[in-house]
């Protein structure tokens, strides 16, 4: 509706425009009727624009509330494709993104279905930023586990070529490496990584490059190629001395005196070869096994040395705690004879408190009896007053220190009870440690005599191993050297075939040449005869064409006549 409204506006306004300059030119009237024209519909693509982006926003906005926090694919590629429609590219890489990680979030190998859903995600990445993050060398382990290996190919190939034009030569080489493990026959590919790691300045590597596109030329036989190749990576890396054999045998074959290989020899120097390189690396496994194991054996015994040391320290801290447990219990016995005494001290004092204490209480006794007897006088003197006075403090005070040394005697008979208790405390928790420690001993050394076991064991174990990994060096030695004997008769024998077949070759090349120079004496003669008799036919020709330019001519004259 407000698409038609803003059409009816543009051409009401139109039409005005047009009665407005009525007055003017025809042609001034058109040309204003044009640009105006122009205008309206500029402004009304604005308008529909800024609609459908309004639209495409609220589409958004109702697609993420749906989405929330959760991995549905789907979802993201749609927001990211309105993202992108857009025009905003870091919005629509992170959706992608989102929807790349949804599908790879199980862990699990994809179906076909979903492979195709992630391979079209990784395109379109690609397609708003073509080296964004590791999407590329992603889709091209894609295509590789699906099978197509020319699609991974030529991404691998694609990708290396802008990682070397933005100066990232490392990726680029990394990328080329998985191009090799792919197509090893690249030559042009071989070419550029060589360039490539002499700008990183790995020049062996470059040399291994050089060597390898040698081999390609060797082996389909394009000789001249080889030895360039050769004697560019002898130039990077001189001390290579398996390259410098290449080099020279590629350069006697081109001088004619080594004849190449056949195709059939070819692959079976290659083999022995092969053979040869794998016996050496068989060699080189066992030779590294056994220094793995010589290592391990020599571990075994460190760690046995220091099991042993530890578990002697171990032995000895325990024995100094128990001697200074020994010690300590000696004390507290010590301790414990001093409670003692001082205990029987205290109960002789005691006694001799009791004692005091009964002597006070007789001597109360008789007081208080003369006290009643003084009382019962009604004529008592001032002195006999006095001395009863006297008596009373004396009672009173006998009293007061009999209640002190009361509360003194208790206080100390309890002090000596809780201190007993608590030695006798004392000594069933140290009692207690003791016993503990003497287990702790028992098991220490029970687990030092299993471990010193478990080591002779593997120490035992150890040097077996050694002695069959050795008694099979012996004997992979024996085989090789009994290969290395063969390999070379086989050589000798090969050359010695190759001379034979030289000669032969040779024989044949002279009685060719001859037969190939009578064949050209013929073929000149030929060739001699043939232009002789094309000369006597121009010849003719020429004659049987005047004879028609005049018969021609005659006719003509008749036909005046």
């Amino acid at each position: 509706m407000g698409v038609l409204l803003n059409f009816y506006f543009s051409s009401s306004s139109l039409l005005l425009k047009l009665l407005k300059t009525t007055e003017d030119s025809p042609g001034e009237r058109l040309m204003s009727a044009r640009e105006d024209y122009v205008m309206d519909r500029h402004q009304e693509h604005k308008f529909l624009h800024g609609i459908a982006v309004s639209f495409t926003k609220r589409r958004i906005e109702k697609y993420q509330q749906k989405l929330g926090n959760g991995r549905d694919a789907e979802l993201h590629g749609t927001v990211a494709d309105l993202y992108q429609h857009l025009g905003e590219k870091s919005l629509a890489l992170e959706s992608y993104q989102a929807a790349v990680t949804s599908l790879l979030q199980n862990g699990r190998p994809l179906e076909v279905e979903e492979s195709d859903r992630l391979i079209a995600l990784y395109k379109k990445i690609l397609t708003i930023e073509p080296l964004y993050g590791t999407i590329g060398q992603d889709l091209g382990v894609e295509y590789l586990r699906r099978g197509f290996e020319y699609r991974a190919l030529e991404l691998f190939s694609s990708l290396a070529e802008r990682f070397a034009k933005q100066g990232d030569y490392r990726k680029a080489v990394d990328l080329y490496q998985q191009v090799f493990s792919i197509e090893p026959g690249s030559i042009r590919a071989r070419q550029t990584c060589a360039d490539l790691l002499l700008k990183l300045g790995q020049k062996q590597a470059a040399a291994h490059e050089y060597q390898q596109i040698a081999e390609i030329y060797f082996e389909h036989q394009r000789f001249d190629g080889a030895l360039e190749y050769y004697k560019e990576a002898l130039r990077l890396d001189g001390q290579n001395m398996a390259l410098q054999q290449r080099s020279e045998m590629v350069q006697q074959i081109l001088d004619g005196v080594v004849l190449p290989y056949t195709q059939a020899e070819w692959q079976t120097l290659k083999s022995m070869s092969q053979t040869d390189l794998s016996q050496r690396r068989s060699l080189k496994e066992q030779e590294r096994v056994e220094q793995a194991l010589r290592s391990k054996i020599e571990e075994l015994k460190q760690r046995y040395e220091e099991s042993v040391t530890e578990k002697n320290r171990q032995l000895r801290d325990t024995t100094q705690r128990l001697e200074d447990l020994s010690t300590y219990v000696a004390v507290f016995k010590d301790n414990l004879e001093q409670v003692a005494r001082e205990k029987a001290r205290l109960q002789t004092l005691l006694e001799q408190e009791l004692q005091h204490k009964e002597e006070l209480q007789e001597r109360i006794d008789s007081l208080s009896a003369f006290r009643v007897e003084a009382s019962c006088q009604h004529s008592v003197t001032t002195h006999s007053l006095q001395q009863q006075e006297r008596l009373e403090s004396a009672v009173k005070r006998l009293r007061q220190e009999q209640k002190r040394l009361k509360r003194q005697l208790q206080e100390k008979l309890s002090q000596s009870a809780r201190r007993e208790d608590e030695l006798q405390k004392h000594l069933e928790q140290r009692n207690a440690e003791g016993i503990q420690l003497e287990r702790k001993l028992q098991n220490v050394g029970r687990e030092r005599d299993q471990v010193e076991r478990h080591l002779q064991h593997q120490l035992q174990e150890s040097l077996h191993r050694e002695h069959i990994l050795r008694d099979q060096m012996n004997v992979l030695s024996g085989r090789h050297e009994l290969a290395l004997k063969h390999i070379t008769q086989e050589k000798r024998q090969l050359e010695e075939k190759y001379r034979v077949t030289q000669k032969q070759i040779n024989v044949v090349e002279a009685d060719t040449m001859s037969t190939l120079e009578q064949l050209h004496g013929e073929l000149s003669r030929q060739c001699e005869l043939e232009s002789h008799f094309s000369e006597q036919f121009h010849e003719s020709l020429q004659e049987i064409s005047l004879l028609l330019h005049t018969q021609e001519q005659e006719i003509q004259k008749l036909e005046q006549l």
